[in-house]
């Protein structure tokens, strides 16, 4: 009877050591713009509802120092369809200062249509879960993920994805 219990025991340990959990990114999980909450440069919070209804919506993690990130704002801003079709949510979870340096620099305030936040509480990391930035995510008007990518994104692929 002890020999049986101890084999019990040892089975319920062993398929416990080696059960498999979920290791699928929310963002795959839901394919649904998250609600989140970011803090702009007069440190005040926002959510998604600072965004245009019926406008497609692409999110941008970025820190303010990235060459890469800096170059895929550069080509964001330069086509046409970006600023008449989307939204775009820049985040960071650099300082204030570091995002206000990068929002200068870009002139951020002369598009309506970006909005610009830190990630203070660390949400697009675990929501996402990028390796390399920049990270995008774009979403269609119904707020459903269309196309994700990390890292540099080409014009013809952002081109592609604005169709959807």
């Amino acid at each position: 009877m002890k020999k049986i219990l101890l084999y019990i025991i040892a089975l319920a340990f062993y398929t416990a050591a080696f059960a498999q959990y979920d290791t699928t990114p929310p963002y795959l999980k839901t394919k649904m713009i998250p609600d989140f909450s970011l803090v702009n440069l007069d440190s005040v919070a926002f959510t998604q509802t600072v965004l245009a209804n019926g406008k497609k919506t692409i999110i941008m993690l970025f820190n303010p120092e990235c060459e890469h990130c800096q170059d895929q704002l550069k080509l964001l801003l330069s086509i046409p369809k970006v600023a008449s079709s989307a939204n775009l949510i820049l985040t960071a979870t650099e300082t204030l200062q570091k995002i206000k340096i990068f929002y200068d620099k870009f002139h951020v305030e002369n598009y309506p249509w970006i909005h610009i936040g830190k990630d203070y509480k660390y949400f697009f990391g675990g929501f996402y879960q990028p390796k390399t930035i920049p990270v995008l995510a774009f979403y269609d008007a119904r707020k459903q993920l269309v196309y994700f990518s990390q890292g540099s994104v080409k014009k013809a692929a952002i081109l592609e994805a604005l169709k959807k």
